[in-house]
């Protein structure tokens, strides 16, 4: 019974890195600084930064995805260690 509850925690995992890994992809480049300075880049220093829409619905949600995968990670690691 307890190796179940261990198991569905991993599929979970494994659901919420792949989520996770693909709002990564659709968030543009936030900062554009760096070495795009010495190469020349584009770097729009007076452009207006803050987030509106879509792209603040998915900086949001990959936040919390972020921190419940960190938890979700935790509280596997010490089920295996009370358990086995």
């Amino acid at each position: 019974m307890n190796q179940n509850i261990i198991f569905a925690l991993e599929i979970i995992l494994f659901i919420m890195a792949t989520i996770l890994v693909l709002l990564g992809l659709l968030q543009g480049k936030k900062n554009h600084n760096g070495l795009g300075a010495l190469s020349g880049g584009n770097q729009e220093l007076f452009a207006s930064t803050k987030e509106r829409g879509w792209i603040r619905l998915f900086s949001i949600i990959t936040l919390i995805l972020g921190i419940l995968l960190f938890i979700t990670a935790i509280v596997i690691r010490i089920l295996i260690n009370t358990i086995l």
